[in-house]
């Protein structure tokens, strides 16, 4: 179930589910909030509270949990580039509860490749989405241990009705990738990183290809990477229908061995990484991996987003203005480093520095997206 409008109305939703019984909360944040834009930015224009809730600062995830207890319900936030930011809001908010991050417990959405493909709305590199997503998972590693911080969307990656072996490959290897870059980061072992790891593929027309699909990906992950099994899930991609049955599609030795010549190719081809950052797929695997093109805006948001510019000015007028500018300069020498950014992110976000102010740093030090249209 996805909640669009405004944190008062998506906490009353919250609020309802969890008297109700309801203990996973769904968190969808609309297209700007994902894209770790404010709403009073002009590439938000038409979008704020589309696909979603708007969140800009701890002002409106304050208003999002109100009254909720964070220590006995477990949060999905469906958060994409601006996963960093949304998840510390949302530790912000429980330790001002006086909860303790430990006790804390949840799930973000956090996929470098399909933050990088979904393009638009002011992205950064796939080289530096893939570092931001590590120190999400270096951080929740040591702060917040009970979190899933990574996924791995290949249901979205290979898109409606593409072929199983192709979404077991490109989950694998993308797995592998997150893996790689953690054994990369001083003092933290990647055999933590895979408990907080989760590969989605995409929900088959039949329960025999679902149940194919999981055991192939099992069996792929086993045989190419030196690690554990991570969590596995099939899911709808949104707004797709499952390929019709397919004889194939059913049985898992023949997605097993298209699954692992696709990993060989893409091993040769040095990896997922440049496959995807390059558009190789096309030419060199026969599969395509398209940039979605920029969404469309649409009027109803023009009175939420009015209403979020206006809180947006309150919150600016009445916050230290030093204390922001020195965080976020903080934040500017971490991200020229190999510093984990979401310390002085933290800082950041915790004197009020919105959203967009802080992926703003992260943007300038690191690119635009280089197929992203608004740069």
């Amino acid at each position: 179930m996805t909640v669009s409008g405004t944190a008062t109305q998506a906490n009353a939703t919250f609020r309802q589910l969890f008297a109700a019984g309801t203990r996973i909360v769904p968190v969808v944040f609309d297209l700007p909030t994902r894209a770790g834009l404010d709403s009073d930015a002009p590439q938000a224009r038409g979008l704020v509270g589309r696909c979603g809730v708007s969140v800009d600062s701890i002002d409106d995830m304050r208003v999002l949990f109100s009254g909720l207890p964070l220590d006995r319900i477990r949060p999905t936030l469906a958060a994409g580039a601006a996963a960093a930011p949304l998840l510390l809001l949302y530790q912000l908010v429980a330790e001002e509860q006086g909860m303790t991050p430990r006790r804390l417990a949840g799930a973000v959405r956090n996929d470098a490749f399909r933050s990088f493909l979904a393009g638009g709305l002011g992205g950064l590199p796939l080289r530096h989405l893939l570092r931001l997503a590590t120190d999400v998972v270096a951080y929740g590693t040591a702060e917040l241990p009970r979190w899933q911080c990574l996924s791995v969307c290949g249901h979205q990656l290979a898109g409606p009705g593409a072929d199983p072996a192709l979404e077991v490959a490109f989950a694998v290897a993308c797995g592998m990738e997150y893996l790689r870059a953690a054994a990369a980061v001083p003092g933290l072992d990647p055999s933590l990183v895979v408990p907080r790891l989760t590969l989605c593929l995409a929900q088959g027309a039949t329960g025999a290809e679902n149940r194919a699909k999981l055991r192939a990906v099992r069996r792929v992950w086993t045989l190419a990477a030196d690690a554990a099994v991570p969590r596995l899930y099939v899911q709808q991609p949104r707004g797709g229908t499952p390929a019709p049955p397919d004889r194939r599609r059913t049985r898992t030795a023949d997605i097993s061995t298209e699954a692992l010549a696709l990993l060989e190719r893409l091993r040769g081809m040095g990896g997922v990484l440049p496959v995807v950052e390059h558009g190789l797929g096309d030419t060199q695997l026969g599969r395509r991996f398209e940039h979605r093109p920029p969404p469309r805006p649409h009027l109803a948001s023009a009175a939420l987003r009015a209403r979020q510019t206006e809180q947006l000015a309150k919150l600016r007028a009445w916050r230290v203005e030093t204390s922001v500018t020195e965080a976020l300069l903080r934040l500017r020498k971490a991200a020229h480093s190999d510093d984990n950014v979401l310390h002085p992110m933290k800082d950041a976000l915790s004197v009020r520095a919105t959203v967009g102010e802080v992926t703003t740093v992260l943007r300038t030090a690191w690119g635009p997206h280089p197929q992203d249209p608004l740069h």
